[in-house]
C-alpha cells in the first residue's frame, strides 16, 4: 500500500497558522465595522452575514482552511510555468491580510464625517 509522507517546514507552518488567525481577526473586525455603519462588499461574505455573525465567521474560517491544504500540498509546484512556486502565495496572502487589517483599523479609528452622506447629496 503506498504511503505519502510530507514534512511541512516551519516557515510554511507559521504562515498557515498566521493565515488562519488573521482570517478570524478579519472576521471579528469586519463585524465591528458593520456595527459602526460600514458595509460588506464581498457578495459571498455578505450572504454569510445575512445568515448571522456566527455563520459569517465560521464560513470565513472554513473557506480559508479548505484552501490551505492545497497550498501546502502543492507548495513546491511552479505557478504558471514560472519560477514562482505555489508556496510563495502563503506569505503574499498573510501580507495582504495585514494590509487589510491595517485599513480596517484605520476605518475604526477615523473620526466620523462632519455630515451624513445623504445630506451631502442633497437628499432629505
Amino acid at each position: 500500500m503506498p504511503r505519502f509522507v510530507d514534512v511541512i517546514d516551519s516557515h510554511s507552518f507559521f504562515m498557515s497558522i498566521s493565515l488562519l488567525v488573521l482570517t478570524v481577526v478579519d472576521g471579528a473586525v469586519t463585524l465591528l465595522l458593520l456595527g459602526a455603519g460600514c458595509e460588506e462588499i464581498n457578495p459571498a461574505m455578505d450572504y454569510l452575514l445575512r445568515q448571522g455573525p456566527l455563520h459569517f465567521v465560521v464560513g470565513k474560517y472554513l473557506l480559508t482552511s479548505a484552501g490551505l491544504p492545497f497550498l501546502l500540498i502543492f507548495r513546491h509546484f511552479p505557478l504558471f510555468r514560472t519560477r514562482f512556486r505555489v508556496g510563495h502565495l502563503l506569505p503574499v496572502f498573510v501580507a495582504l491580510y495585514l494590509v487589510l487589517l491595517g485599513y480596517q483599523v484605520a476605518l475604526l479609528t477615523a473620526p466620523p464625517p462632519p455630515w451624513e452622506p445623504s445630506e451631502a447629496a442633497g437628499m432629505p
